[in-house]
């Protein structure tokens, strides 16, 4: 059985809708339109018809009231009292279907960004693990010749041949130091070598 909204209720359940429309915090939107679907569904109407209802009882009451208000005075802001009962209906149905289309863009917009923020999350976690996860073999070489084969045969920097061997970034320093001539000695050879290819 529907009931109908007294008139307090019918001046909250239509500030609802607008701010529910028209503000630019989806929280406050989502608050706003689930407690104008409560007002109606206490009142044993949906969104829509509980708008419709609105729109007329404020006709009959403005019908009512008679000459009172000057004419051309606005009942709400942007609402002038020339408004056609039809136009009131059509407005409300509109706030109510517009708000229910911001929030669910709302909520995909938010869904989207919540993926986003995952992926990103993950990406980092992945990266930061890199290759420190990576199962190592019992046969490796340890890891300052394996950083001193990489310094002699390889061009890389010094702080992926930290990275890579899992040594201190002062450890690969110093033993570049110790492997300075050597390293001339291998850049100097292959020179020779392009040069003669």
């Amino acid at each position: 059985m529907t009931q109908s909204l007294s008139s307090s209720q019918q001046q909250r359940f239509r500030k609802l809708l607008t701010l529910a429309a028209e503000s630019p915090f989806a929280g406050e939107r989502e608050a706003a339109l689930a407690a104008a679907e409560r007002m109606a569904d206490s009142a044993g109407m949906d969104l829509e018809e509980a708008a419709r209802a609105c729109g007329r009882q404020e006709q009959q009451e403005h019908e009512a009231a008679g000459p009172s208000r000057p004419a051309g005075a606005e009942m709400e802001p942007g609402w002038t009292e020339s408004m056609s009962p039809s136009m009131r209906r059509a407005a409300w149905a509109g706030y109510a279907w517009e708000a229910a289309a911001s929030r669910a863009r709302q909520r995909h917009r938010e869904e989207v960004a919540r993926r986003q923020r995952e992926e990103e999350a993950q990406r980092r976690a992945d990266s930061k693990r890199g290759r420190h996860n990576q199962p190592r073999s019992d046969r490796s070489m340890p890891r300052g010749d394996f950083a001193r084969v990489l310094l002699l045969e390889t061009g890389l920097p010094l702080r992926d041949i930290a990275e890579i061997t899992d040594l201190g970034m002062y450890e690969v320093v110093g033993l570049k130091l110790k492997l300075r001539r050597e390293i001339e000695r291998q850049q100097a050879r292959r020179r020779s070598q392009q040069a003669h290819a």
